[in-house]
Parts: C-alpha cells; structure tokens; sequence
C-alpha cells in the first residue's frame, strides 16, 4: 500500500511515521494520488520492539552508514558517530572510522538507513520522504542537507521545520482550540529546549514566528535531576518561553494553547507550570516522542482537488434571474460610404553617391 515517510532525527535518537493512502474511489478504480483520502500517521518500529533508534552511525564493512541499533553490535569508540545533527554547517567533519565525514552527510546517511529498513518493513518505498529538522535552521544549513540527501541517492525530501510538523499533528487530530491565533509549541527533548511561536491562518495554513534553543534546559537533565532541581529547571524553560512570547509582542488574548513534544515533556509538573504562566490549554497528542515524525508525514500529503461550486440556476423567473422573451429586431443602419481606392504608387531605388 503506498505510503509517505516522515523522519525525525535528533540528536540523540531518530523516530519514524508512515501515513498510507486508503483507496476510496468509485467502481474499483485506483485515484489519483492527489485524490485518495491519507489515513492517519502511525509510528514504526525502527529497533527490534522499540519505535526510536539511537542517533548513531557505524561504517560497514562494504563503506555504507548503517545505525549502530541496526544489530552490527555498538562498535568501539571512534568507530561510530552520534550527535552529528548539531555539527551541520560546521568547517569540521565528524570523526567516523579514521575518517572525517561532513555532519549533513551523516545526516543524509541517517535518512537514508531509515528509508532502507521502511522499505525492508512495508515491501515497498515510500511515495515521499519528509525530514523534521531544527526550526531554528536557515537557508545555509538547509541547502547542505539538500545537497547532501541528493548525493545519497534519496532525490528531494521535502524538509519539515519540527514546530511546522507538530503543528500538522495536532492540526490532524482535530485537537487545536477553534480560538485564538498563535500556537506556542514547547519541544523539551534529551539534549535541549525549543520553544517556538507559530501563526495560524483561517485557511488552516501555518507560519512561524519565532523560535529559540536553549541547551541549558534539557530532557536528560530534567530526568536526571531531585524534585527540586527538576522543577527549578522545567521553571527556567517556562520562563524562557514567557520571555519569547513577550520579545513578540503578542497579546495573552491572541495565544490559543500551548503544545507539548519531545521526550522530555511529559512531567506534570511542567503543565501545571505552563498552564499557570499562560492562562491556556497544555496539550499533548500520543507518544511525545513520535508527535514530530507523524507530523512530518502528514505535511506532505497531496492537496486534495476539489470541484469548484456551481451556481445553482433557480427554477422560476427572479429578479436576477428574469425571463428573457424574444429578441427584438434590429434595423441596419445606413451603409458606410467606403474612400475610393488609392492609386497606385511607384517607388523607384534612391540613387546614393551618384551610382
């Protein structure tokens, strides 16, 4: 059955949804691909029982990236790589097997070993691949991972900003407030913070506003941390959250909610701590850990095309719609009188320099 890909690789761990397309045309026809109705993200098993995979990269044998939970055992310091995702753009290469290799390149290969074991898992490649990657990423880092996706082969995966695809899952359950205008998403994973502002349009589009990153508040910290501390951290990404929300200029009555995502996000004590900062909904959808990934396979479904309206043609006469009897007949006016035809002309070669 056909299916869109969405992957999400972090920094210390990659996570993967499929969205599959279900057939619901007439007389057993197979619709087009922008005419199918998409049926709902839903995690794969990346490990053996597990849905996500470490962020960690060995070289095989033959010369390709295969992930170190892929079952070739975890390898030897300095003969796999992790926490390459934050090195893309560096002049540096990562360490890999005495060899230095560009971040995005192992990004790529990353991706690339995903798609691989999806094909292995539903029999097929994907229709799309989409890419969740750091919101706060610009032009230059997101152009090296093009190029770098293209040099492995994979073609042009489309490339999902993380707020962007949490935004499409909630926006896919139907668990946004109908008020309100700006979404604060709150993404607390194991290596950092990122708090991002996103814009909703009436026609259910979405842009982003703004975003930060803070490694200072992270999900291994949190975990690792005595009551105490663990709250006094989860109080410093809140406030850094209210102090981005401020620097917008945003109104309190214009923020409809706030989103939860990350592995890290799920302590109670940080939606009390939102929701008492903010006065809004806290919400979550599923495994926090998979809400990027089942959004990045939901933004690339295909617009479905839809017939335009026809007016409906009143059955009996109206003001706008009145009665047309017969045509009238119209007279000819007089016949133009036509300029009598000019006479002909000789034109004769002008004569230079006296030749």
């Amino acid at each position: 059955m056909p299916y869109l890909l969405g992957i999400d690789i972090g920094e210390s761990s990659v996570a993967a949804a499929v969205c599959r397309r279900v057939n619901r045309s007439p007389h057993g026809r197979a619709p087009e691909a922008a005419d199918a109705h998409w049926g709902p993200a839903q995690p794969v098993n990346l490990g053996a029982t597990d849905p996500a995979v470490a962020a960690t990269l060995l070289l095989a044998p033959g010369g390709g990236l295969v992930a170190a939970d892929s079952g070739t055992g975890p390898g030897r310091p300095g003969e796999y790589a992790a926490g390459f995702l934050s090195r893309v753009g560096d002049d540096v290469g990562v360490r890999l097997a005495s060899r230095g290799f560009p971040a995005q390149t192992l990004v790529a290969g990353m991706v690339g070993w995903v798609a691989g074991r999806l094909w292995q898992l539903q029999g097929q490649a994907p229709e799309q691949i989409a890419v969740a990657h750091p919101t706060g990423w610009g032009p230059y880092r997101l152009g090296l991972l093009r190029t770098a996706l293209a040099e492995a082969g994979l073609g042009e995966p489309a490339l999902v900003s993380r707020a962007g695809a949490v935004v499409t899952a909630f926006q896919a359950a139907d668990r946004l407030p109908p008020t309100g205008t700006v979404l604060l998403v709150f993404r607390l994973g194991a290596t950092g913070l990122e708090v991002s502002l996103v814009a909703l349009h009436p026609s259910g589009q979405h842009e982003l506003v703004s975003t930060v990153e803070c490694p200072d508040v992270s999900g291994s910290d949190v975990d690792d941390a005595a009551d105490a501390d663990r709250r006094a951290l989860l109080q410093a990404g809140v406030d850094l959250a209210v102090r981005t929300v401020t620097a917008c200029g945003i109104p309190a009555t214009d923020l409809s909610a706030v989103l939860l995502a990350g592995d890290a996000a799920g302590h109670t004590v940080l939606s009390d701590l939102l929701a008492a900062a903010f006065g809004v909904p806290v919400l979550q959808h599923g495994d926090r850990r998979l809400t990027v990934a089942c959004g990045a396979a939901l933004s690339v479904r295909p617009r479905i095309r839809r017939p335009a309206a026809v007016p409906a043609v009143p059955d009996f006469p109206t003001s706008e719609a009145p009665v047309i009897g017969p045509a009238e007949t119209v007279s000819p006016g007089p016949q133009a009188v036509l300029p009598p035809p000019r006479p002909p002309v000789r034109v004769s070669a002008a004569s230079v320099g006296g030749r």
